[in-house]
């Protein structure tokens, strides 16, 4: 008996269940949620029940049914070994590509703790590699190991969102929630369309149950009830704590977070205590990417057992651990993380992250269609046949419309990824025998309900917000039908956007994109246009305005890389490097600075010298210290470098002559020393040592949203009325200034 390997009870099956539906999809839903609104939270009437039908479906067939597959299994009992494999090849394909977006999700959390984790993409990439190794390693203990730890790390998520769902209640708003309920006007049926795939995507896992079977004690009794308590309290955590979170954290912050929970905790208590979630946060993704990483060793294990993969997938050691068939999928799915290193491959992994939804429910429709034929073939009593029909044809219907409303792009890669399939089972079908009579016309029968449902479906149920647009509609569409327009700012950016002291939002780029929803106001005919200003973190900002979050990103660096990601109007501020000095400076170092030529012959080595002797000082870590460092080192100039902790620092030491020069982003000098009492004893140089242009962010292949906020930007930087705008903020424009928006802006 002692080499026998130690399986899972039901209480550590529920918490396998748990943790893989809460760990990766709790954490980040009332982020998700808050893109669409309060009025999502009534996407959990149709999802609950939906998703409870479908657990109450895995557990009556792991009634029947306990041979080891889980649905693959459910699927030949009516398909044969062809639907077997179909199911089994498009769930382990969906957890393959979802484990790497877990890993990525935790990394995100404890980047809160080491930054260096996301410093560059590079770093992103080795950090995910490596989460998906160390949950790959920890799972060779064995099943019993896995469900030990998966007891543990759920906590995480139990613990903060239990406490919200409960006593979050006392910190909850009504004005708050008010404010949050429909920010994007949409009519009620579209809200809760829009919101169906975000709540499925909290539930899958609910399956896990049944894909573990074989690693159960009591399979009979351990996975229906594992399926039905885990789901069923999963949904009752969810609807609470995103509907009490609402009510807690202003929608446009929510929306913008990276960790919401973490961000309500710091809200209802102190920074620290959200920092603590966070923690919690991260522990809990890390166990839902090791129970996941198990489930996908699982599949694999019961496919090889059945012939149906390579046999060095099922080969486990004497804890039950395939460990053979988990360093091959930690191969590919580190292949599969590689993606995440260029922009547009980044493009592509979030594609093919969406279709892994689509590739997740499709064997819930092929496992749960079996049922019919698995209860006729076990003479199942006719009351209990009728009830357990009704409740699948619930969680079919529910889970061809959830494929529906994933949107016609992940559909059709669902459709391709089928096709896949099916070519693949071709070279190996031949081992296997043909299927009955009684089968085939089991198949086509459960076959043709499901295209008729589909069809009732399509022209009945109220579509999805994004799939009553038409794709030339875009954002211009969009706010002309809602009458409303997102518009996104990055907080603490002076003086392009930030909250003034009354709370305001304001800056540069912040009016002229608020210019820019006066002229669609105007141009769209709209009585009312209603704007909503959404806060959008540096690391979030490119995917708010792909995501459709926000309509236009008001003022972000035009970069080929950015460009990879949105596009861009044209440039509304010659953004780069320059330096301030005192205006009593030596006119020597002026003209070297400024570039200009000098008024007297002098040897070419004296501009090195007079640099050498100088204090300089940059922001630490900033682009200017960089930039700074590689010119010095370029002349072979050593000169005394003083690093200070922010723009107004580095001007003080100026103005304290403690330093002879200031380099830094030339916008922030040219606000921080026009705000400057001593104004007057400031220069900031007319010269530009390098060129970044700041634009408007908003979707590519918008073309109707640009043209109109290139001509409304256009029509303003030559109207009477922007020179003032600039001078507010930067002070009065230079020559070379004035050239710049005069060749920016269009003509007519």
């Amino acid at each position: 008996m002692s080499d026998q390997p130690k399986k899972m009870n039901v209480v550590q099956l529920t918490f396998i269940v748990t943790v893989n539906m809460m760990g990766s999809g709790i954490i980040m839903l009332p982020t998700n949620m808050a893109k669409v609104g309060a009025i999502s939270l009534l996407s959990w009437l149709v999802t609950a029940v939906g998703s409870l039908a479908i657990a109450y479906g895995f557990a009556e067939a792991g009634l029947l049914n306990q041979r080891a597959g889980g649905m693959a299994a459910y699927a030949e009992d009516g398909y044969g070994k062809d639907g077997y494999f179909q199911v089994f090849f498009l769930y382990f394909l969906s957890i393959a590509i979802a484990n790497v977006a877990v890993a990525s999700s935790a990394l995100g959390y404890l980047a809160a703790f080491f930054p260096v984790l996301t410093s560059s993409p590079v770093a992103t990439c080795v950090g995910v590699i490596a989460l998906l190794w160390l949950t790959t390693v920890a799972n060779f203990g064995g099943p019993k190991l896995t469900g030990r730890i998966g007891a543990v790390t759920v906590w995480g998520v139990i613990l903060p969102v239990g406490f919200i769902s409960i006593a979050g209640w006392f910190w909850f708003h009504g004005g708050t929630f008010a404010a949050a309920w429909n920010p994007k006007g949409v009519s009620l049926l579209e809200g809760m369309g829009s919101s169906i795939s975000l709540t499925l995507w909290a539930f899958l896992g609910m399956e896990s149950a049944v894909q573990n079977s074989s690693a159960v004690e009591n399979p009979k009794r351990d996975v229906p009830l594992a399926c039905m308590f885990g789901t069923l309290g999963a949904a009752v955590i969810y609807i609470l704590s995103t509907a009490a979170i609402q009510g807690i954290v202003p929608n446009a912050e929510l929306a913008a977070s990276t960790g919401p929970f973490g961000l309500a905790f710091a809200r209802m208590f102190n920074p620290a205590v959200g920092s603590i979630v966070m923690a919690l946060a991260a522990l809990a993704c890390v166990g839902s990417l090791l129970g996941w990483q198990f489930t996908l060793a699982q599949t694999a294990k019961d496919a090889a057992d059945s012939r149906m993969f390579p046999g060095i997938f099922g080969k486990a050691n004497s804890m039950g651990a395939p460990i053979a068939g988990m360093v091959i999928m930690g191969v590919v799915q580190s292949l599969m993380a590689l993606s995440t290193i260029s922009p547009n491959l980044s493009e592509q992994f979030a594609a093919l992250v969406n279709l892994a939804v689509v590739t997740n429910v499709l064997p819930y429709i092929i496992s749960l269609s079996a049922l019919f034929v698995m209860m006729r073939n076990a003479g199942t009593m006719p009351a209990k046949y009728r009830l357990n029909a009704i409740v699948t044809v619930i969680a079919l219907a529910y889970s061809v419309y959830a494929i529906y409303a994933s949107g016609k792009d992940a559909v059709l890669g669902g459709m391709l990824v089928m096709a896949i399939g099916y070519v693949i089972y071709g070279f190996m079908a031949f081992r296997f025998t043909a299927v009955t009579a009684s089968g085939r016309a089991a198949a086509a029968s459960a076959a043709a309900a499901l295209a008729i449902a589909f069809l009732v479906l399509a022209g009945l149920l109220p579509r999805p917000a994004h799939a009553d647009e038409p794709a030339s509609a875009g954002a211009f569409g969009r706010i002309k039908q809602s009458g409303v327009i997102n518009l996104g700012y990055i907080g603490d950016a002076q003086p392009f956007s930030y909250k003034d002291q009354t709370g305001r939002i304001t800056g540069y780029t912040v009016a002229l994109c608020q210019k820019i929803a006066d002229a669609i106001k105007t141009e769209s005919g709209l009585g009312t246009l209603k704007v909503n200003w959404v806060a959008v973190t540096p690391d979030a900002r490119l995917r708010a305005v792909q995501d459709h979050r926000i309509d236009l990103l008001c003022g972000d660096a035009d970069t080929l890389a950015a460009r990879a990601g949105i596009s861009f109007s044209i440039p509304v501020y010659p953004g780069g490097i320059g330096a301030v000095l005192r205006s009593d400076a030596p006119a020597g170092l002026k003209e070297v600075l400024s570039g200009a030529s000098p008024a007297h012959p002098t040897w070419r080595a004296v501009p090195a010298q007079l640099i050498s002797r100088q204090t300089i000082s940059v922001v630490d870590g900033s682009p200017a210290q960089r930039w700074l460092g590689g010119k010095l080192g370029q002349f072979q100039i050593t000169a005394s470098v003083i690093p200070v902790s922010d723009v107004q620092s580095g001007v003080r030491r100026v103005l304290d002559r403690q330093s002879n020069v200031f380099f830094g982003e030339r916008s922030l000098l040219l606000a921080v020393a026009s705000s400057s009492p001593a104004s007057g004893d400031l220069i900031v140089l007319d010269r530009h040592f390098t060129y970044l242009p700041v634009a408007i962010g908003m979707a590519r292949g918008d073309d109707d949203l640009r043209l109109l906020v290139d001509r409304t930007l256009s029509r303003f930087f030559a109207s009477s009325e922007f020179p003032a705008l600039y001078t507010r903020w930067f002070g009065a424009a230079d020559a070379d200034t004035r050239n710049f928006f005069r060749l920016s802006a269009l003509p007519e």
